[in-house]
């Protein structure tokens, strides 16, 4: 299996705009809506605009994409990052993080939050070597929650 990244372009709006829907259709379930921007295309082509919205393949079939934000020469969050279910269990997660620290490499400490009832996530982004360093709820009156995750270089 070969992982690779693609900087996404205005053209891959619509279709990055359906699979993050569907990778994200168990949270939508589970939570009742989707992370903030996925269901909207202007999002997504804000976000392709940054130039740090990344196509991820799997053997040259589209299967994801991942968001990063440079927050300085030394830091980057994982503002997105979602892979379809067909994809899934193929090691490709592991590969895209692996190929998204080469891409900025100069980062020391990444950050992302991903939600308190998504184990799978949590189990992923500590193999990963992230650690839990927090958590908060967006919305004082709800009882959803994130947490935040971070790793050191």
């Amino acid at each position: 299996m070969v992982a690779k990244l693609e900087l996404a372009n205005v053209s891959d709006a619509v279709v990055l705009k359906a699979l993050s829907m569907e990778a994200f259709t168990p949270d939508f379930e589970q939570y009742g809506g989707f992370p903030p921007g996925v269901d909207d295309i202007d999002w997504h082509l804000d976000q392709i605009k940054t130039e740090h919205y990344y196509k991820i393949f799997y053997n040259d079939e589209l299967a994801g994409g991942i968001l990063t934000v440079p927050i300085n020469g030394v830091e980057t969050e994982i503002k997105l990052f979602y892979i379809a279910g067909e994809f899934q269990d193929k090691q490709l997660g592991s590969q895209t993080i692996a190929l998204i620290e080469q891409c900025y490499s100069a980062t020391k400490k990444w950050s992302l939050v991903t939600p308190y009832k998504s184990y799978r996530n949590h189990h992923f982004y500590e193999k990963q070597g992230y650690l839990k360093v927090g958590e908060f709820q967006p919305e004082p009156d709800d009882v959803f929650r994130l947490f935040q995750y971070e790793k050191q270089k």
